[in-house]
């Protein structure tokens, strides 16, 4: 029982970034509903804490999709001159899902320390209950996913 039953692996994702948006989710929400009607799957998902009336939102996309992506973000930079979103691609997110985590501690931690092991460049954490995903630079996204697959003992789909 090491809370981890499975470890997966999504190659080609981007991670996208407006720092500094105002906190009341009207500039994120129309960012969402533009997205949808394009077609592109945001995943993962992360705001800060507001710093005044400001947050700043992180969440990712397929890579495939950054074309849309590009053309979108150049239509806020004109709408919005003091917003400023970053676009990175060649990551990938390494997820480990498990039931047992749910009532177990220091999965995370167990996680995050291998991670660190592997001196990996991680742009985000996102969890739940049951999960926790990575969103990792492709620099050593190997060697981070073979210590991760000896320390719980899975082997990771891709």
């Amino acid at each position: 029982m090491n809370g981890v039953s499975k470890l997966s692996v999504s190659d080609d994702i981007a991670l996208v970034t407006f720092n500094k948006i105002g906190a009341d989710l009207k500039f994120i929400s129309a960012v969402f509903t533009d997205f949808a009607n394009e077609g592109i799957n945001i995943d993962m998902i992360s705001q800060t804490a507001p710093t005044g009336d400001f947050v700043s939102v992180s969440f990712t996309v397929a890579s495939e999709d950054l074309i849309k992506v590009l053309a979108l973000t150049n239509k806020y930079k004109k709408q919005y001159p003091d917003i400023k979103p970053l676009v990175s691609s060649n990551n990938s997110k390494v997820q480990l899902f498990g039931e047992e985590m749910r009532n177990m501690e220091g999965v995370a931690a167990k996680a995050i320390s291998t991670v660190a092991s592997a001196d990996a460049h991680v742009l985000m954490i996102t969890t739940s209950e049951v999960d926790i995903s990575l969103l990792v630079t492709d620099y050593n996204l190997e060697q981070t996913v073979e210590l991760l697959e000896t320390e719980f003992g899975v082997k990771a789909e891709r």
